[in-house]
């Protein structure tokens, strides 16, 4: 298709949202979607979890509107990303595109893009089919390009016609007979579909269930209360438009098993499941999860997508895996990392004291980094003043400026340090190297301002550092984390100064870093104290910390290198954490990127605590006044 497409740009949600019917009806002619693109999905996504601005683009052509790319822009660090609307928990990400025009859509995705080359650094593509558009389409010249397999997403095929004996095998068949026929014998069983008036109900029930079976495994689960309003609106919106699957397992009137799918396009999706892990042996999943295979067969269904994710028990049912794939793409003008921050990053500096979002000292070390030096911060500070008033935002404001005069050398060597840490460029390109290069950074860093190092919002004050110092103590305190009884162990110790506040609190107080001079600052702050231990860490795991002996593994703004460094280094280090908690014990993580999306975040940690045997006590608590960072509280539970 050679076809020009004219492109609108929708920049706020809510123009999405007055977008819902025409979306649904080139939905209907895209024969490629899945739920994940309908907008009963898209739009209740955003409003939870997503940012309140958008960049999806609207293709039309003489026979109408025939495509739509959802995109938004997230800020990853000093990066700015492309991603597509619900990433994060959504399976399939995609355009839309009516058929012949598939081609034509992704080009021209790419063509705006490359128009709007000064909005964006890169563009992360993740969970696309093979037969995506996004993954067709030729990157414009100069850019760099970069495809990789992403997730197995296990798939079973029903044969056209099949009946109950040609679903499964014989040996599947035997299995699911015998769970039937103990549940039969403890009671009334039958199986719900939600219809409108009973998705709470089943929903409700779901929730229950998905906690009650990974709680009962020493883990999390993927549905903690932040993403249940989604979950609601979006389950009763897909219910409507004839899309939901959500089934329930009764015995005697109470649902002990709950199937959370889509169907369309001939084939059932099973997104999440859930069973009381009290009846476990009775298998109450097993007869679940046929009898939603059985029902998908009556219905014309001929397959049956598990969707991401490799668990044993999918391939028990024959399970074959079909790849997504993953395109990151940077155009050629792209700045180093985010390196010349617009006029957007200083005012929204600004704006974030003016609202009491930031401190007036973590704004002005935002707007230092988004400004590059002391005199265009001063400006971006005075050009607000005017819209300030005379009320509660323009006594911040006037605090931040405050705060820039009386400190101009501080600050001047604050914006130093910002621009070497944006120089370094710490990435997951290589894990081990990543560190290292930290390792350098943090080094070179110390020597110029300990105090700032480890906080850049101090300012290099030893008052305002011991300011923010108290606020994690007092937090920590407040959780029942510490104690005289108890040893933990800090990720990323920097000088040491957590273990000088809290050793005459604790039992043990090690700390590990990856800056052998930021261990020396904390040696000698931590002179005198026979229970700190201290030592160099290679940044990937917690070297020879010994396993089952600390009751609490904390980080205080070390995750969010840990992050920059890559998925397998974060991943590696929260089974470290695990290895050296002992049962029961804590994992604090106070802070965990820099990069802005706070619901992101909370998902990333609540699949991290899923796979590692944790459960999430606190998701994202703004906890402090000075600093900015949100709390995390893990707990360790053991596998029963």
């Amino acid at each position: 298709m050679s076809e020009r497409l004219d492109v609108e740009v929708l920049s706020r949600r809510e123009e999405l949202e007055a977008l819902r019917e025409p979306w649904s009806a080139l939905w209907e002619r895209c024969p490629a979607a899945t739920a994940f693109q309908r907008p009963e999905w898209l739009i209740p996504w955003c409003r939870a979890l997503g940012p309140e601005e958008v960049l999806a683009l609207v293709f039309r052509s003489a026979e109408g509107l025939v495509g739509l790319a959802p995109l938004a822009v997230h800020r990853i660090g000093d990066e700015r990303v492309v991603a597509l609307l619900g990433a994060g928990i959504t399976d399939y990400n995609d355009v839309l595109a009516v058929s012949g025009y598939e081609r034509a859509v992704a080009d021209a995705t790419l063509a705006c893009l490359e128009a709007r080359a000064d909005a964006w650094d890169a563009a992360d593509l993740h969970d696309l089919r093979g037969s995506s558009p996004l993954l067709l389409a030729e990157a414009p010249a100069g850019w760099s390009d970069e495809v990789e397999k992403h997730e197995a997403c296990p798939a079973v095929a029903i044969p056209e016609g099949a009946g109950p004996d040609a679903l499964f095998s014989r040996a599947m068949r035997a299995r699911i007979a015998r769970a039937r026929k103990r549940l039969a014998r403890a009671g009334d069983l039958r199986v719900d579909v939600a219809g409108p008036a009973s998705v709470d109900e089943l929903l409700d029930a779901l929730f229950a269930n998905h906690r009650a079976r990974w709680c009962s495994r020493g883990e999390g689960g993927v549905l903690d209360e932040a993403l249940r309003p989604f979950h609601r609106e979006a389950a009763r919106g897909l219910c409507a438009r004839g899309a939901l699957r959500l089934f329930g397992l009764r015995l005697d009137g109470r649902i002990i098993a709950s199937l959370y799918g889509f169907a369309e396009r001939g084939g059932l999706a099973s997104y999440i499941t859930g069973f009381d892990p009290e009846l476990a042996w009775y298998s109450p999943g097993l007869v679940m999860l046929a009898s939603a295979i059985e029902h998908a067969a009556r219905e014309g269904a001929r397959t049956v997508d598990f969707l991401r994710g490799r668990e044993p028990y999918k391939y028990d049912w024959g399970a074959v895996d079909r790849w997504t794939y993953r395109r990151r793409l940077r155009h050629q003008g792209a700045r180093a990392a985010g390196r010349e921050v617009g006029q957007g990053d200083r005012e929204g500096a600004v704006q974030a004291v003016m609202s009491g979002e930031a401190s007036p000292e973590v704004g002005l070390v935002r707007l230092l980094g988004a400004a590059g030096d002391l005199a265009a911060a001063g400006r971006a500070i005075d050009a607000a003043r005017p819209a300030a008033g005379e009320g509660e935002p323009a006594a911040r404001l006037d605090a931040m400026r405050r705060c820039l005069d009386e400190r101009r050398a501080a600050c001047a060597t604050v914006a130093a340090m910002l621009g070497a840490h944006r120089d370094a460029r710490v990435d997951g390109a290589d894990a081990r190297g990543a560190c290292q290069t930290a390792a350098r950074l943090f080094d070179e860093l110390c020597a110029r301002s300990e105090e700032a190092s480890v906080a850049a919002y101090s300012l290099g004050d030893p008052e305002i550092l011991e300011r923010a110092t108290r606020e994690v103590v007092e937090l920590l305190e407040r959780w029942g984390a510490i104690g005289e009884d108890r040893a933990i162990l800090q990720i990323g110790c920097g000088i040491g100064r957590f273990e000088a506040a809290l050793a005459p609190r604790v039992r043990e107080a090690w700390g590990l870093d990856v800056a052998p001079r930021m261990i020396e600052a904390a040696r000698r702050r931590c002179a005198g104290r026979s229970n700190v231990v201290l030592a160099v860490s290679s940044g990937v795991d917690l070297g020879d910390a010994p396993p089952s002996r600390f009751d609490l593994v904390y980080a205080v703004d070390s995750f969010p290198y840990l992050v920059a460094a890559g998925a397998e280094v974060v991943d590696r280090l929260v089974a470290e954490a695990r290895r050296a908690l002992r049962p029961g014990g804590e994992l604090a993580v106070l802070g965990y990127s820099y990069r802005g999306d706070p619901a992101r975040d909370a998902a990333d940690v609540a699949r991290l605590a899923a796979r590692h045997g944790f459960d999430v006590l606190v998701s994202g608590e703004r906890a402090f006044s000075l600093w900015d960072g949100r709390a995390y509280r893990l707990r360790r539970i053991e596998h029963r």
